[in-house]
């Protein structure tokens, strides 16, 4: 859910009106055309048969309206500019979970609490039971517009980078292409650096940190304070800091939460134990982290993150460019990188 944006509700409101008048146009047709024949055949056609046929219009409708919804979306849907898609990729719902999700619409809404169910959800997308049992978001499919640039002023530059070999990579070019004002495209390239950072295609991957490019840990006084079996900085001996255990990461959630790690951890709503590895339970009422989510660990050039099959997946945005990882595979994190678990954010404070 990086780079989508949630419909609002007076969108969602606005589109479910509009299928519910296609309904009930639907509906008069099929009532109107059965009484009409009633009428036509001097009740040859008995008034009788309304009821099941109307039903069955119904359920056929039912069925279409659900087909729509996890195409390309049902006429209001496509009228307020809204989408149903799979809350784990961008991928569209599809029949059977859009089928679904009206099932337990209709069941919910039978106890009336069903239809406010999405204002129960305190996250930005406002899912209701039906969309969390199908696994499905609501989102915005018309394309912000922001202001238009003012003439003369050069766009910025298209920076895609190459995933970083987990070797010493050998020395690369850096180059920078950026459309002038007149359309054109100049590109500088400047002499071979001694690190990865080369800028090509869109193939863009988290993955190893060049050496001269590794910030520097920093741990602010309130975090060393707390380190386990370490006093306060404030009168502390110089060869205490030795006793320090090495911190892999401090991580910042979206709830005010930090974490440090200080070795291989899970993390997740409720992470089991496994040997060499720390279990950190998180807090987390929208639902978004798996059981075991991800892992934050550390090897000889730096911290990385693996996602462990999680259901919302984990992406990492850097320099406001999303990439979601492939679970299972190592991917390098930085100071400053954003991961996003669904609808949670967790900032990297601090890295190796």
């Amino acid at each position: 859910m990086t780079s989508r944006v949630p419909a609002t509700m007076r969108h969602r409101v606005l589109a479910l009106l509009i299928d519910s008048a296609v309904a009930g146009g639907v509906i008069a047709v099929a009532t109107g055309v059965v009484i009409g024949l009633s009428v036509a055949t001097a009740e040859a056609v008995s008034v009788v048969w309304l009821l099941p046929i109307v039903a069955g219009v119904g359920v056929v409708w039912f069925l279409v309206y659900s087909a729509m919804q996890g195409g390309r979306g049902s006429v209001g849907m496509r009228f307020m500019g809204v989408r149903l898609e799979h809350a784990a990729d961008d991928a569209g719902l599809g029949f059977g979970r859009a089928l679904g999700r009206n099932l337990i619409w209709v069941l919910t809404g039978s106890v009336l609490v069903g239809l406010f169910s999405p204002l129960f959800d305190p996250s930005r997308w406002r899912r209701g039971w039906h969309d969390i049992a199908s696994g499905a978001v609501v989102v915005d499919v018309v394309p912000a517009t922001g202001p238009a640039a003012p003439v003369g002023s050069v766009p910025p530059a298209d920076l895609r980078l190459d995933p970083i070999p987990t070797s010493t990579p050998a020395p690369a070019a850096l180059s920078v292409a950026a459309p002038t004002p007149a359309g054109s495209a100049a590109r500088i390239a400047s002499a071979p650096a001694p690190a990865a950072a080369r800028l090509s295609p869109p193939s863009w991957a988290p993955a190893s940190v060049p050496a001269h490019r590794r910030i520097a840990r920093t741990l602010p006084v309130d975090v060393i304070s707390t380190v386990p079996g370490v006093p306060h900085r404030d009168g502390r001996p110089a060869s205490a800091e030795s006793a320090a255990p090495p911190v892999i990461a401090i991580l910042g959630w979206d709830d005010g939460t930090r974490h440090i790690v200080y070795e291989p951890t899970l993390f997740g709503r409720g992470p089991g134990q496994q040997p060499g590895r720390r279990s950190t339970a998180v807090r987390d009422e929208t639902l978004s982290l798996s059981k075991t989510h991800f892992e934050i660990g550390t090897d000889d050039e730096g911290t990385w993150v693996v996602d462990r099959h999680s259901l919302n997946g984990v992406v990492i945005v850097r320099g406001g460019q999303p990439q979601r990882l492939v679970p299972g595979q190592r991917a390098r994190i930085w100071s400053g990188d954003v991961l996003e678990l669904g609808d949670r954010r967790l900032r990297v404070e601090s890295a190796r």
